[in-house]
């Protein structure tokens, strides 16, 4: 009995292999990628600060996930302005318009990558 619970907790543990949901997966997000671009473009402030928040706050999920050891490494600079993350996405979503349907979190790592990749 011990051995199965061994078994078990070490399943638990071990975080699946992430993958980015698709259409009809049943992984719910609450943006996509033509959601938050429709906001950045919006030139109301409640959109725009919309806009800008979700991506800052999904590079400080991504950041703090590396600090504690579950996310990948990045080679982003350790500072850069809100503006600035904004301007990178926005970009990327304009030049990607077929990628628009993805989970809008994974584009603005995709993005961010993109412009900053690391060296190998």
């Amino acid at each position: 009995m011990r051995a199965l619970m061994i078994a078990v907790a070490a399943l638990v543990a071990t975080p699946a292999p992430a993958a980015p949901p698709t259409a009809g997966s049943g992984a719910f997000m609450f943006e996509s990628g033509t959601s938050l671009l429709a906001k950045c473009r919006n030139k109301a402030p409640e959109y725009s600060l919309a806009c800008t928040a979700y991506i800052v706050g999904v590079v400080d999920g991504i950041r703090k996930d590396m600090f504690i050891g579950r996310g990948r490494p990045v080679c982003w600079p350790d500072h850069m302005s809100a503006d600035q993350v904004r301007t990178i996405v926005v970009a990327y979503l304009e030049k990607w318009p077929d990628q628009r349907h993805g989970a809008a979190s994974v584009l603005v790592s995709v993005a961010l990558n993109g412009r900053y990749p690391c060296e190998k």
